[in-house]
């Protein structure tokens, strides 16, 4: 809607807007700080208006004339000459804040607003693909670490039935823990009572290795032995 003189309460009003550097009845003329305040949230994609009203002006006082005028004139200025631009103040004709002679407004504004939204997406790629090579990275030391902690609870099983081995035959000398006289149905009998034990902790693969005996003849006998408990 647009909007006629001021009234001296509307010029009172906004002379203590921080940002209104002068105003009378026919004319704002807005610090250069709102001016640079203005185009950087206006390039990020904020209402004119909005940010106006953000600012503490009463935007049904400005009218929306007045802010298309003001937005289409720092818009100009912007592209001319960047924050440079936007220094100008407004002349006593009323042909306030011009773009310089020969300059495209527009183009060139919609060229560097261009510009830095593919060098935003530039970056925001650069750093994507580096969060995803670090996560990349960091899932390979959590697959390694893993592995190795698998050989460590093995290690530590095995470990486990040797101090085991000790405790009742006093050795772990091989000749004697492992000597055949035993015979291999008491090592199946030590390597079911292992698996019991140290279920999920260590594979029939390793207790066969551990006893030195083939896992063929362990299923044979857990068979036999299934069998005698029926």
């Amino acid at each position: 809607m647009a909007r006629g003189r001021l009234s001296p309460l509307e010029i009172a009003v906004l002379r203590r807007n921080p940002y209104v550097e002068d105003v009378n009845e026919t004319r704002i003329i807005y610090t250069y700080k709102f001016k640079c305040m203005f185009m950087e949230q206006y390039l990020a994609g904020a209402r004119p208006v909005d940010i106006f009203r953000q600012a503490g002006f009463d935007v049904s006082v400005l009218g929306e004339k007045r802010i298309e005028r003001a937005t289409a004139r720092w818009k100009a200025l912007y592209a001319g000459n960047g924050v440079e631009g936007l220094k100008g103040t407004a002349r006593k004709n009323g042909t306030a804040d011009l773009p310089p002679a020969g300059q495209k407004g527009h183009a060139g504004l919609a060229g560097k607003k261009g510009q830095r939204s593919t060098a935003a997406l530039d970056e925001y790629a650069s750093k994507l693909n580096a969060h995803e090579n670090r996560l990349s990275h960091f899932e390979k030391m959590l697959l390694d670490i893993t592995g190795r902690i698998k050989v460590l609870e093995k290690q530590s099983a095995e470990f486990a039935v040797k101090v085991d081995l000790l405790a009742e035959h006093g050795s772990l000398d091989e000749d004697y823990v492992l000597n055949k006289s035993h015979g291999n149905a008491y090592l199946y009998e030590l390597i079911y009572e292992a698996m019991g034990k140290y279920a999920g902790r260590l594979s029939v693969n390793s207790l066969c290795d551990i006893f030195h005996v083939s896992r063929q003849g362990y299923y044979r006998y857990l068979k036999q032995r299934s069998l005698l408990e029926t």
